[in-house]
């Protein structure tokens, strides 16, 4: 099956306005709402089915427009269910235009028992764009006794702009050929978290020292500086939740920093 979401953003007048170019099962798009006013436009993305089978390939763009401002959450977590003798494929891709501002804030991916998942991710900004993108990635269904059972999960992305590269990462973990809770890879930890932020250069330095000033003392993490425009946070978790707050805490020092507001009062669940 494939999946299929193609979004833009504009900014009309005040307000940013989401706009479905294309849409395809088993992947939909709700529409868009505003706790906080004309802008941001607030999305929700959701897989209609129980999860991501084999075969299936998935594509998610995200266009931003000069000014738009969207926050994109999904309420539920991306199950990917056993794939025997396959494997199965996400792609996504932002485009982020002059002065917009994206908070991608997706729920973990969960691969189960004989998973195998290729991820990639393909960012591209304009100058004045700013990003606010996290990833968590869990163990499997801890609940039916299952913990890195999956055969595969591979990532791999990149942060570009006009002069070049921002940012770029590609990793496979294969429990199936090799152990991957050890040292250096998750150090005993269940959970993986990975945080993106781009902003104005003249706010970077305030956002590392104001991300290093958080007091976590149950998830290892850590804050460094990106080449250029940013910061990339990496964190190690029992437990979602741990990561989920953690990654709150760092959404609510982008925003008074970078946005000058606060959290906005949605949900979830």
């Amino acid at each position: 099956m494939h999946g299929l979401l193609d979004i833009q953003f504009e900014r009309v007048g005040e307000k940013t306005i989401a706009r479905t170019r294309a849409q395809c099962a088993p992947l939909k798009v709700l529409k868009a709402f505003y706790p906080e006013g004309d802008s941001p436009a607030h999305l929700y993305l959701l897989n209609a089915t129980g999860g991501v089978l084999e075969g299936d390939r998935m594509e998610i763009n995200l266009h931003l427009a000069a000014d738009a401002a969207a926050v994109v959450l999904m309420p539920a977590a991306t199950k990917v269910h056993p794939c025997p003798s396959g494997d199965a494929r996400q792609k996504i891709r932002f485009r982020l235009a002059r002065g917009s501002v994206l908070e991608y804030l997706p729920e973990p991916l969960l691969p189960f028992s004989g998973a195998a998942f290729f991820q990639e991710t393909d960012i591209f900004l304009e100058a004045g764009a700013s990003l606010f993108w996290g990833d968590i990635l869990g163990p499997g269904r801890l609940a039916k006794g299952e913990s890195f059972a999956y055969r595969l999960f591979e990532n791999r992305m990149k942060i570009q702009d006009a002069a070049g590269l921002i940012a770029r990462e590609s990793f496979q973990l294969a429990p199936s050929l090799a152990a991957v809770d050890g040292l250096a890879v998750m150090e005993g930890a269940s959970h993986m978290g990975s945080l993106y932020v781009i902003g104005p250069d003249d706010k970077i330095e305030a956002l590392l020292n104001a991300f290093r000033g958080v007091e976590e003392s149950v998830v290892y993490w850590g804050a460094s500086l990106l080449s250029r425009r940013g910061v990339v946070v990496r964190a190690l978790s029992g437990e979602t939740p741990l990561l989920q707050a953690l990654f709150s805490k760092l959404r609510e020092i982008f925003r008074e920093i970078v946005l000058s507001r606060a959290l906005p009062p949605t949900r979830r669940y």
